[in-house]
């Protein structure tokens, strides 16, 4: 298949990776003061960031010594060019607050069926069931995977995962990752985002090791492409009506969001009230390449569960049903 081709399906399916550190700690995390009676955030270190570059630098492979662990962050720090991973970020789990905004459903386990035409291609799953300290804010955590099924893996195997970090008192992303596995596709990136500095920092690692690095600035509130489906679900949806929203990829561009039509919509899940919503994508995200059509149906109640979605592609359409909700 064509690069396109992959991109729907995989995102479809999925539904439808640097920073320098300022304070390092080791296991076990400190104790945490309760978040529903703390006020401020935890402050950053006092030492400036690094200056940041728009331009992309890119590192050769590494040598045969073995990779080293990156060390754990505690507390809150300045994004620069030094963090290995998000997974340096991620604190203990946090229980609900007061002080946090909510989401339309939590915890919440969508899976879904996807399809390629009238033949099923695998099963996608969006989740978001815990609360975690991310760079010392508390934040929800968003996963989506994909998997093919078997008679897929015979020709074109997909296991993709995506994650989200949502501030949890702001809803404005706080970094994503993808590890993304589709055929003989291959991508690993992350990006991390600094709302106090406004700035960003990608990193994108190519399947021999080598990696290249961007840095840039970020609107005050910006959304990755998943973290934008939950936004998206937490605005009011008017007839007629749409939805923009500040999207970082890690270029920065308008997610418009349109509202369409209100009606019944049949997935393996039941019969539910249904609103069509259309976002107008113009760059690479989980749901379609730049150019083609996506149309999302969302529960219309209070939960604006995805329902069903169904992408326009070169060689037909991918449709994504929910099944279960757990």
């Amino acid at each position: 298949m064509r690069r396109a081709g992959r991109a729907a399906l995989l995102s479809a399916a999925a539904l439808a990776a640097a920073c320098g550190v300022r304070r390092l700690a080791t296991d076990p995390a400190p104790s945490l003061p309760a978040l529903d009676q703390a006020g401020p955030e935890l402050p950053s270190t006092p030492e400036a960031p690094a200056a940041v570059s728009t331009a992309a630098a890119s590192v050769p492979p590494p040598s045969a010594a073995p990779p080293r662990e990156a060390p754990r962050i505690w507390g809150r720090v300045a994004i620069t060019t030094a963090v290995l991973s998000p997974s340096q970020l991620i604190g203990p789990e946090v229980p609900f607050s007061p002080q946090f905004l909510r989401l339309p459903a939590f915890p919440e386990r969508l899976v879904f069926d996807v399809s390629w035409g009238l033949l099923r291609v695998g099963e996608a799953s969006l989740q978001v069931d815990r609360i975690v300290l991310f760079n010392g804010r508390p934040a929800y955590r968003i996963v989506s995977e994909a998997r093919s099924n078997a008679f897929c893996d015979t020709f074109y195997p997909v296991r993709d995962l995506n994650e989200s970090w949502l501030d949890a008192r702001t809803l404005t992303s706080l970094g994503y990752a993808k590890k993304l596995r589709e055929g003989r596709f291959f991508r690993d990136e992350w990006v991390l985002y600094d709302r106090d500095a406004g700035t960003f920092v990608a990193r994108r690692t190519n399947r021999d090791g080598s990696f290249s690095v961007r840095a840039g600035t970020i609107p005050a509130r910006v959304q990755d492409i998943l973290s934008s489906v939950y936004f998206v679900r937490a605005q009011p949806l008017p007839d007629g009506g749409s939805v923009t929203v500040d999207v970082n990829t890690p270029d920065n561009w308008p997610l418009v969001v349109r509202v369409g039509e209100r009606k019944a919509a049949s997935v393996p899940a039941g019969r539910f009230p249904a609103v069509l919503i259309e976002p107008a994508l113009r760059k690479e995200g989980l749901f379609v390449q730049k150019g083609r059509r996506l149309r999302l149906w969302l529960s219309d109640d209070a939960a604006r569960r995805p329902l069903l979605m169904k992408v326009e592609v070169f060689f037909g359409h991918v449709t994504a049903a929910l099944r279960e909700m757990l």
